[in-house]
């Protein structure tokens, strides 16, 4: 049976949304949310809404946040053979500010579990990770394990860069990953490349493209995404203004899951964008970071009603 392996980070997301405008260096009400996030274990649990089979590779602490992830994966009927249990860890944490309509302020993020998944985790997840249909992953992990990843893994990679500051940091590895879902702002810092313009946009993919890369998906935020492959397919898909936005926070993790759903199905380049931009819609329909509702029908009812 095909499945998809994820490996980076798990973590409690803890969300705070304004009910006004926010007044910063003060106490603002609001309305607090608790739910389990990680980006890679974000794209899995999407996918297993999706009726994807899942496998998760990743650590938590023997907390109460620790056990709270474990029990959901299992819930969502992952495997989890391959999460491990850290005696004396904090389990990683996400905090997450958003203002009355919805979007990000700011945000902090305790990850230092993450480091302990150096080459020997990677190299304990390989018989699992190399029979998966393709294999998930995320920045969080440190530059050793990622490098250990792209060297022994079989598997087509598919890598959310997910902040500025870890783009930066495995940019020298980027051509090793087959798919790769950048912002503007990591793919400036993957690249170099002024990514502030369309030449800039095409040039930093075209750089990608030629270090090994197969394919790179560009988040545009409200503009879409820009797509380009290495058999020279390049084009843009954008949805129209979505007035059921509640959340932003989980809109990148289901853009990555509908473009491995895609994949899966082997739909076209057009088609896998839009299957992106109609899951990201999913979860920015949704109360929480994950839209427990998502489904192939309710893709394609965002696709056909949104997307252009």
């Amino acid at each position: 049976m095909k499945f998809v392996a994820g490996i980076g980070g798990a973590n409690v997301d803890l969300h705070g949304r304004a009910n006004g405008p926010v007044l910063l260096r003060d106490s603002n009400p609001g309305h607090l949310h608790l739910s389990c996030g990680g980006v890679m274990r974000n794209i899995l649990e999407n996918l297993a809404r999706l009726g994807v089979p899942t496998a998760i590779a990743s650590a938590v602490g023997d907390d109460g946040y620790g056990r709270i992830l474990a029990d959901s994966c299992r819930q969502l009927g992952m495997d989890t053979r391959l999460l491990q249990v850290l005696p004396g860890q904090r389990s990683s944490c996400y905090v997450s500010i958003l203002d009355d309509e919805g979007d990000m302020l700011v945000a902090m993020s305790d990850m230092e579990i993450i480091k302990g998944m150096g080459a020997d985790f990677v190299a304990g997840a390989l018989p699992v990770l190399n029979q998966a249909e393709l294999v998930v992953c995320d920045a969080n992990l440190s530059f050793e394990a990622l490098r250990s990843l792209t060297e022994n893994c079989t598997r087509p990679l598919f890598l959310d860069p997910v902040s500025t500051a870890w783009a930066g940091m495995m940019a020298p590895l980027a051509g090793r990953f087959d798919t790769l879902k950048p912002n503007r702002m990591e793919l400036q810092a993957l690249t170099g490349c002024d990514c502030s313009t369309r030449a800039g946009l095409e040039g930093g993919c075209c750089q990608l493209l030629k270090t090994g890369a197969k394919r790179v998906f560009v988040s545009l935020g409200a503009e879409g995404i820009y797509y380009r492959d290495c058999r020279g397919v390049q084009l843009h898909a954008a949805s129209r203004p979505f007035p059921l936005l509640r959340n932003a926070t989980g809109a990148g993790d289901a853009a990555m899951a509908g473009i491995v759903w895609a994949t899966l199905r082997e739909e076209s380049p057009l088609r896998t964008v839009q299957c992106a931009i109609g899951a990201s819609l999913c979860a920015l329909s949704a109360e929480n970071t994950i839209d427990e509702e998502i489904s192939a029908e309710k893709i394609e009812t965002m696709i056909k009603e949104y997307v252009v």
